[in-house]
């Protein structure tokens, strides 16, 4: 960046923290006393009971105020035990007891029920005394639903009607190893984490055969993959939102940080479960790639590790605190892996990114803040009270529309909205916050590059996804078309420099912010088809990239440059390297019968019919695509060779002959390639993984009108058949 625009991007930021801060002042001095304290907080003094004695509801389970309750299998049920207790000194009258569930928001999978031990939903408890309350779930009733995480509540006649609340958990044991399968989302999350924690033990212990660390890196990751492979074949994707849990699965959560009221809070549904199997299959594709990394390979593995466990951590955290751990855990490993292991002007590329990046992070976390302070009381897992919340599911029920919050008299769900938008935008990367990933891409070494281009772009796009989409609905809509318009943008502009690059690895960089463009297309059609498009292009486009930076990197090891100009012949000189660059540059412009069509395919038709023009805009994108893929293969495989490369690029040992690729290359492409011809045939299984997810999500974002409400599941249903 120039001196004159960094001093204007650096201007705005501060003005846009300051008005953010002030304005999330004002909204909690604002809003209004009945929303600053919970009604119904448990275990706080009640007021007097009609018979004029004070009784204080309170609940507990094994002596202890907090649960949750662990319920344990007997026979085809879980089954559980809490007390409801009365802490007052007059009679305590409870009025009712039930699951935190409902037919418009269900909370709980079906076959739940709880009661006294005598089998009454109400009762009457003396001073200083309690009375047990069972709770059940029979699992045949759940629909397919393996887990229950929830809360009963128990309601008091004090003239406050005070509430209790206890958490309730049960669940499935998986695998017949409950140890793993029911932690797979830790373990995939932090499993790289004993990886870097073991080569800091070999460096302690003085281990000096560094070059064993790469085998390391192939099997923890192969693990990682492995794991990843069983949790997509352990996924149910017919469980949506209507069958409880909010529609996750193999959650993980517990209280964390008790004072911020922060909890471990992980799980994964149709948004989130084929961006942790794409980050598996990218990050051991990487690891293989990563073999030609031959200096400082302890601190190399060791960031490498922490990168991956940021990425898992982003894509399960169902926390915003959490996810933003995460989000930074990925920021640090990134700097460092450009900045050391990188090309000629890798400092100032690590610099650019973690500029760019850290301001994307800053706006969220504003953002976050914001949403917390204006989140409805509710309770943790445990069933302890809270006045604000960090859970993405609770936040999901916040009408932060109906408050009528202002910020400098602009709407709250708005100002919020943009801001959650620039910073998912700059990781996107979305023009014009696009600057730093062309220089991120070429002083990256190769295995970052496929990282970055693989998995970290998805991260922008699935932000907007979980948080923008699925926390402010309304603003999404009111927002919508200008989604459309920066994805037209992306898509064309993209193109364009594309076409003008010298570079190789520049134009594959170019070429990923106009792929990213048709998901930010897509996105704004707010349609079925859309967001289903969205989701099915951010997963193919890791695959195909991945590829495409892996042969640069094959390519660049041996001609030791990236210029297009100055190759020529290639195909002769190295035929089996040229039939993966052009399956790869086919899949990466669009052919049919391969996966790169099936999410452009996809776009247009979910976007046609909102944004016919812009549509048509953006599939003219497809013949720039076309001609600098084409031109750029034209210019290094066919032709004449370059004679005098067979003495100035070392090649005296192999007869004057570029060397063909090894197995181990070959290795590092294979998979992706099968995956890209797969789904360019039979995407059904991809799209069956993420049905269930588009349609919750369009459900929030595009809910049908009155008119449609009768016909909903008709349109559901040939929406899907569309799709197939």
């Amino acid at each position: 960046m120039s001196r004159s625009r960094t001093k204007y991007f650096w201007a705005a930021l501060v003005a846009l923290v300051a008005v953010i801060l002030s304005a999330s002042a004002w909204a909690q001095q604002a809003m209004p006393p009945q929303q600053r304290m919970p009604q119904g907080a448990v275990n706080q003094p009640s007021a007097r009971t009609p018979g004029g004695g004070s009784g204080q509801i309170a609940m507990r389970v094994d002596g202890e105020k907090y649960g949750p309750v662990e319920m344990r299998r007997d026979g085809k049920e879980f089954r559980g035990e809490f007390w409801v207790a009365n802490d007052g000194t007059g009679p305590l009258n409870v009025t009712r007891l039930a699951l935190r569930t409902s037919a418009t928001d269900p909370r709980l999978p079906g076959g739940a029920i709880v009661a006294f031990d005598d089998g009454k939903t109400i009762a009457t408890i003396q001073p200083n005394a309690a009375k047990k309350a069972i709770v059940r779930w029979e699992v045949d009733k759940a629909g397919g639903v393996t887990e229950l995480y929830g809360h009963v509540i128990a309601e008091s006649d004090t003239s406050d009607r005070r509430v209790a609340a206890m958490g309730i958990h049960a669940e499935v044991e998986l695998g017949g190893s409950p140890w793993l399968f029911n932690h797979i989302l830790s373990w995939l999350t932090f499993l790289p984490v004993l990886g870097m924690l073991a080569i800091f033990v070999m460096y302690l212990m003085g281990y000096k055969k560094d070059e064993n660390l790469k085998w390391l890196g192939v099997g923890l990751m192969g693990v990682e993959l492995i794991l990843a492979i069983w949790l997509f074949w352990a996924y149910n994707n017919g469980i949506g939102r209507a069958a409880g849990n909010d529609g996750f699965q193999f959650i993980e959560h517990g209280v964390w940080i008790r004072s911020l009221n922060v909890e471990y809070f992980v799980g994964v549904d149709g948004t989130s479960i084929s961006m942790v199997l794409l980050t598996a299959l990218v990050s051991f594709v990487a690891s293989i790639a990563s073999f030609s990394v031959k200096t400082k390979l302890k601190g190399y593995w060791a960031m490498y590790f922490l990168l991956v466990t940021g990425m898992f951590g982003v894509f399960v955290s169902l926390d915003l605190f959490l996810f933003y751990m995460f989000w930074e855990i990925m920021l640090l490993p990134m700097y460092f892996l450009i900045g050391i292991w990188g090309g000629p002007r890798k400092e100032y590329a690590a610099i650019k990114f973690f500029l760019y990046t850290l301001a994307g992070s800053v706006f969220m976390l504003l953002a976050f803040i914001a949403l917390y302070y204006n989140a409805d009381p509710t309770y943790l897992v445990d069933g302890s009270p809270v006045l604000h919340s960090f859970s993405i599911p609770e936040l999901m029920r916040v009408d932060f529309l109906g408050k009528n919050l202002t910020i400098l008299t602009m709407s709250f769900v708005k100002v919020i909205w943009v801001v959650l938008f620039v910073g998912f935008a700059i990781k996107v990367p979305m023009f014009p916050f696009h600057t730093w990933l062309p220089d991120a891409h070429v002083e990256a070494p190769t295995a970052i590059s496929v990282i970055l281009a693989g998995v970290l772009l998805k991260m922008g796009t699935y932000g907007m996804l979980r948080l923008n989409f699925g926390l402010l609905p309304e603003a999404t809509q009111w927002a919508a078309p200008a989604i459309a318009v920066f994805g037209v943008i992306n898509i064309l502009y993209g193109a364009f420099c594309a076409m003008a690059q010298e570079d190789l690895k520049r134009l594959v960089a170019y070429s990923s912010v106009s792929h990213m463009g048709y998901c930010l297309l897509a996105m704004g059609a707010l349609t079925p088809h859309g967001i289903e498009a969205a989701i099915v292009q951010m997963f193919n486009h890791g695959t195909i990239t991945s590829m495409l930076f892996t042969l640069v990197g094959v390519v660049y090891d041996r001609a030791h440059t990236r210029e297009i100009g100055k190759f020529g012949g290639m195909a002769t000189e190295m035929p089996f390297y040229t039939a993966f660059f052009g399956f790869a540059f086919m899949a990466s412009l669009g052919l049919p019968g391969m996966s790169g069509f099936i999410g452009e395919a996809l776009t247009f038709v979910g976007a046609f019919p909102v944004y016919p023009v812009m549509t048509i805009l953006a599939a003219s994108g497809v013949i720039f695509t076309a001609a600098y893929h084409l031109w750029a293969m034209q210019r290094i495989f066919l032709g004449k060779f370059r004679e005098d490369w067979r003495t100035s690029h070392a090649l005296e040992d192999t007869g004057g002959k570029f060397p063909e690729m090894n197995f181990r290359e070959a290795m590092s492409l294979a998979p992706m390639a099968i995956i890209v011809l797969v789904l360019g045939f039979w995407p059904r299984p991809l799209l069956n993984l993420i049905d269930t997810g588009v349609m919750d999500l369009t459900a929030l974002v595009n809910p049908p009108g009155a008119s449609q409400i009768a016909h909903l599941g008709d349109m559901a249903s040939k929406a899907l058949a569309l799709l197939h």
